[in-house]
């Protein structure tokens, strides 16, 4: 029971930073589609958190065996992925 427990919190931490890294993300794409000038080291130091926090988290997924080791892998590489869309794709015409 405490092992569920502290597994648990462990993916929650992992799953709150992951919601502060799409946030982080949606900021820069605000700014970047209202005109703002967006420096390239904001936007670098946000892609590596970003990576950093999905990288680590797919590697908890993996530690704990909780889901299909290929189902892990597509999940977090598409979280990764779109997030950095949001982060370095140009504003729309």
């Amino acid at each position: 029971m405490e092992e569920t427990i502290a597994v648990s919190a462990y993916l929650l931490v992992w799953a709150l930073l992951t919601i502060k890294s799409f946030d982080l993300a949606q900021s820069l794409r605000v700014a970047i589609n209202n005109g703002d000038t967006v420096r390239p080291i904001a936007k670098a130091f946000t892609s590596v958190f970003c990576i950093i926090v999905g990288l680590l988290f797919m590697q908890t997924h993996l530690w704990f065996d909780i889901w299909d080791s290929i189902v892990v892998y597509a999940i977090h590489l598409f979280i990764i992925g779109y997030q950095m869309v949001m982060i370095w794709y140009p504003k729309p015409e």
